[in-house]
């Protein structure tokens, strides 16, 4: 059965170990390991009649930076799932922030809009914080200024 070698290459530093496919007529695919030390091995002495060592060397080279861009769009997959895994987190606490009646119900566009614009969770928890004492400390002024009222003490 007639095969094909395709992009044998070096697997190891030392290059005593090459990677290998086998392409048969059937359709059949086969990787081999082969080491080059075993020099009675007939597919090594196939390979090496059919591929100079600058070729199996570029091709190493070409695996090598195939395996690196794949890392890289690993890295670059699983960031972006962690960005957007990030958003929705803020965003499901931006939206208990605003369940909050006294938040929803407020009047201060500043702050409201300062929990709106934050860009982490502790921030938008640390605006609405600081949105609900200005709420308190505003709901006190008003009681405290009724307390005073000249026409209501005696």
């Amino acid at each position: 059965m007639k095969r094909t070698i395709v992009n044998p290459h070096w697997i190891n530093n030392a290059r005593t170990v090459l990677l290998a496919e086998f392409h048969y007529d059937d359709g059949r695919i086969v990787s081999a390991t082969i080491s080059d030390s075993d020099t009675s091995n007939p597919d090594l002495a196939e390979i090496k009649s059919k591929f100079t060592e600058k070729e199996l060397e570029n091709n190493t080279r070409k695996k090598i930076q195939e395996v690196e861009r794949n890392k890289e769009q690993e890295i670059q997959q699983q960031q972006a799932i962690e960005d957007r895994k990030n958003q929705e987190e803020l965003f499901a606490v931006k939206l208990k922030i605003f369940d909050i009646d006294t938040i929803k119900n407020s009047t201060n566009r500043k702050l409201k809009s300062q929990i709106r614009k934050s860009k982490s969770g502790i921030e938008a928890q640390a605006w609405a914080a600081a949105l609900l004492l200005n709420e308190f400390n505003a709901a006190e002024a008003a009681t405290s200024n009724t307390n005073m009222d000249p026409s209501t003490q005696e």
